[in-house]
């Protein structure tokens, strides 16, 4: 693709002159918020022909910038040694990529929207975050306390910041690049954080009871201009509603901040799917979630657009838990809900795996169940958790 205009004849020198740059003397500011329109879904192809079409464009989004494109709709579905599925929640895309520069890296985990967390594996052993479509590395000089595991990452700009929960105590931590150790929030075990979801310019979490915890800015004039790891701190935006025997679910959805909740079995009552206001911090009831299906699993949330996945249904949402069979296998128990006509089907067994035969999915369905079950396993996890 020319990244020239055309010229009108007659036109004087000055005016080709200016008319030869064309589209690749457009500034950056400019150039990202094209890319941003184009890029609205994340489809990684229209991404590179945008990347190809001139130099200056490929140097506006290949910087670690706020505004640079970074994966927001892909989830990490499976990972085999180097190589890595992904799927576009939004388009239902499929894309299997070999990464070689893994194998120079300790793999700790990946956020929601696709970006791998990495370590060096010498001390200090140093973070690295990693866009596998762009090959872009984001280096951070601080590194990761002994945590055991990451159950939850989300990477935010503005500037460039890593939030990270940890699996073992439940901590949220944060840092930016030149941070020299990450910030750290520790939580009373009734508040341990379950899910993360970044919305907006923030990230939001909640807790085993429901309750919605962000980060808060010090300073007024930095909510809107330039904050930093120190200039912000956790704390509750939205207080429990008391669900206290009920399982609960944080995620974004079609543009939404939501959260579910779910009475345990023996207590009676349905889910009920609420959308986080964050202008107001209040909860308000949703009665359908439109053609989105949601996956909730006890290690990961998922909302796709079920138009783009046959065999997924629209307005449903999908339960998984883990059960342990008598060999001590692992297997899983899959309810479905169906939030406009409050039906929910009977528990579906995942009986090929209990059964202890072939521990691959057969259908979409469980190949999303199996994401939201399981958090991948690390070298940190290997090397913390030693069996």
């Amino acid at each position: 693709m020319p990244c020239t205009l055309s010229t009108q004849r007659g036109a004087r020198p000055a005016e080709e002159t200016a008319a030869d740059k064309g589209w690749s003397s457009l500034p950056d500011d400019l150039v990202i918020k094209v890319g941003d329109c184009l890029l609205a879904d994340n489809d990684i192809y229209s991404h590179m022909n945008f990347r190809a079409v001139c130099p200056s464009w490929r140097s506006a989004t290949n910087e670690a910038k706020p505004g640079c494109f970074q994966p927001s709709k892909w989830a990490l579905l499976d990972r085999h040694d180097n190589v890595l599925t992904f799927v576009n929640v939004e388009t239902g895309q499929f894309l299997v990529k070999n990464i070689p520069l893994l194998r120079k890296y300790f793999f700790v985990g990946a956020t929601g929207g696709g970006m791998i967390i990495l370590e060096e594996p010498t001390p200090p052993n140093q973070v690295r975050v990693l866009n596998p479509f762009t090959g872009l590395i984001l280096r951070f000089k601080a590194s990761l306390p002994t945590i055991g595991w990451v159950s939850e990452a989300a990477v935010t700009t503005s500037p460039i910041m890593l939030f990270v929960v940890s699996g073992k105590a439940g901590n949220i931590m944060w840092a930016d690049a030149d941070s020299e150790h990450f910030q750290e929030f520790g939580v009373a075990y009734r508040n341990t954080p379950l899910f993360m979801a970044p919305f907006g310019r923030k990230v939001y979490l909640s807790d085993q009871e429901g309750s919605i915890i962000s980060f808060t800015v010090t300073s007024a004039t930095e909510e809107h201009s330039h904050r930093s790891v120190q200039t912000i701190s956790m704390a509750t935006t939205i207080p429990s509603a008391g669900h206290f025997a009920w399982d609960c679910y944080l995620m974004r959805s079609g543009g939404e901040l939501l959260l579910v909740t779910r009475p345990w079995y023996e207590i009676h009552g349905k889910p009920v799917v609420r959308r986080v206001d964050t202008e107001r911090n209040e909860l308000e009831i949703v009665t359908s979630i439109g053609n989105r299906a949601l996956f909730l699993g006890d290690a990961k949330c998922l909302s796709i657009d079920a138009n783009k996945l046959q065999g997924i249904e629209g307005g449903c949402i999908y339960f998984v838990d883990p059960v342990v069979t008598a060999d001590n296998g692992r297997a899983s128990l899959m309810t479905t809900f169906r939030v406009a006509d409050q039906v929910q089907d009977d528990i579906i067994l995942d009986l090929a795996t209990m059964a202890g035969g072939s521990h691959q999915p057969f259908t979409l369905a469980q190949v999303f169940a199996n994401y939201c079950r399981s958090i991948y396993s690390s070298e940190r996890e290997a090397l913390t958790n030693p069996r």
